[in-house]
């Protein structure tokens, strides 16, 4: 074997170069070490040499500091990042430790103002009318003995319970929190979202917050009404929920369509013409195997008012009535009825019943945001024993996912917006490159073999000012 490059000018990550231009165009370093205070001597490291350092390990597919050594070592990656050198993760690793809770909000406002920027170059000083705002948790258990900040969680397991806060259209991730593993999912949730509206309500003439039963709390709903905006939650069916739903008259029940129905009567599409769903293979089995099986038959839709008592409001309570029959290999068994619940605030003007309901659950996208956070980005792996340090983490981590939404949304195709992490990375980050420095010029040579090399292109030509 003989070594092709004594230097070191060839890297696989030539993709990385697309996100630090964009970086630089945001100009991420100057507001991070503006925002952030944390080394009092920079010898030789700022305090956005390790955000950064930290930010570009995640996002080319590192799931631990550890990884931090691939970019470290490479000449090429150093060259095309324009650093001299890139932190060791023994030296990563306390950096992170040296985070305050002061020193997390300090870095959730540097990238909330590079949020602005993304948007301010995306649609100008135009208002765009409706953010859907997704508000979710998601359980990490750990192995870990000596993890600061870990607890027992409603799951049984032993770990974290982190908060995600995302914005539906682009799934651009407003807020990534952690929290110990017994804390309620809507701990702490309105704090948050009564930082993240500010932002939202500079851009946005309208914000709904979405979140499942969980979230359903008062003081969600006044944080929403502090700032003039709205929420579509979903309510779990207590028993005044009950009651109410067992008065209302059956004359106030109306036949509930789907969305999908509703919009091939919209387009006018016939029967005949519509796509013919395949067998229900799942159900024949259970019919075969003599399992019970349930089938939704019938759907109403109906809605009343709701009194508030802790905040002293009315709002409207949207009820999804539901038959199901539970049958098996015999025939029919039982009938049962079932209710769905939505609260929300928006006016009956702008948004009926049906609305409202579409509204609340077709949040599912979140899911995936989060699956990504977890499997994308490796931003649940928690990698230090100290709960502020891995706080600090998820928002390296959040940063990361959002380079990836940034890039989407100004120089790569509508469609990259909801590519996974591993496609997105075999596209547009794992290009092979040989990076030289000629004339106090660093240039970057894409292989033009690569499937995308036109797009890369492209994409750096739009990012030039």
């Amino acid at each position: 074997l003989q070594v092709c490059e004594e230097r070191g000018e060839v890297t696989p990550y030539g993709g990385l170069a697309l996100a630090a231009s964009l970086a630089r165009r945001l100009q991420l370093p100057q507001l991070l070490d503006a925002g952030l205070d944390l080394l009092k001597l920079h010898l030789p490291y700022h305090d956005s040499d390790h955000v950064l350092a930290l930010t570009y390990n995640l996002y080319v597919g590192g799931d631990n500091i550890e990884d931090l050594a691939s970019l470290q070592g490479s000449e090429a990656a150093r060259r095309m990042l324009g650093a001299v050198r890139i932190p060791d993760p023994t030296t990563a690793g306390d950096f992170l430790r040296r985070f305050a809770p002061e020193d997390l909000d300090a870095l959730d406002r540097v990238i909330d103002e590079a949020q602005k920027r993304v948007w301010h170059r995306r649609w100008g000083r135009k208002k765009q009318p409706l953010a859907l705002v997704d508000v979710d948790s998601h359980v990490k258990h750990i192995q870990g003995l000596q993890k600061e900040g870990a607890d027992f969680t409603y799951k049984g397991g032993y770990g974290y319970h982190p908060l995600a806060i995302t914005l539906g259209q682009t799934q651009e991730v407003l807020r990534l929190v952690n929290r110990p593993g017994n804390v309620a999912s809507c701990e702490d949730a309105a704090e948050h979202l009564d930082r993240v509206f500010p932002l939202l309500n500079r851009r946005f003439r309208k914000v709904v917050v979405r979140g499942d039963s969980a979230f359903y709390d008062h003081k969600l709903l006044k944080v929403c009404e502090d700032h003039g905006q709205y929420f579509a939650l979903v309510a779990a069916a207590y028993g005044g929920f009950n009651r109410l739903a067992d008065a209302v008259p059956d004359a106030s029940w109306r036949p509930f369509q789907t969305r999908a129905e509703r919009q091939r009567q919209a387009h006018g599409i016939p029967k005949s013409k519509r796509r013919k769903r395949r067998p229900n293979l799942r159900r024949q089995k259970a019919l075969q195997r003599k399992k019970k099986d349930l089938l939704l038959t019938g759907q109403w839709v109906t809605e009343v008012e709701y009194h508030v008592p802790r905040l002293k409001r009315t709002y409207r309570l949207v009820i999804r009535r539901q038959r199901i029959d539970e049958t098996d290999r015999q025939g029919d068994l039982f009938e049962v009825w079932r209710y769905r619940f939505a609260i929300t605030n928006l006016s009956k003007r702008t948004h009926s019943a049906e609305d409202v309901l579409d509204l609340t659950y077709c949040r599912c996208d979140q899911e995936n945001v989060i699956e990504q956070l977890q499997n994308g980005v490796a931003a649940m792996r928690m990698p230090t024993g100290d709960f502020l340090a891995n706080a600090a983490w998820l928002r390296c981590a959040r940063l990361a996912h959002n380079l990836k939404c940034w890039l989407a949304q100004l120089t790569l195709p509508a469609e990259t917006l909801r590519w996974k992490w591993k496609r997105f990375r075999q596209a547009f980050v794992y290009v092979g490159a040989t990076v030289v420095h000629h004339a106090r010029q660093v240039h970057v040579r894409l292989a033009v073999a690569h499937r995308y090399h036109a797009l890369l292109l492209h994409a750096h030509q739009r990012l030039q000012p």
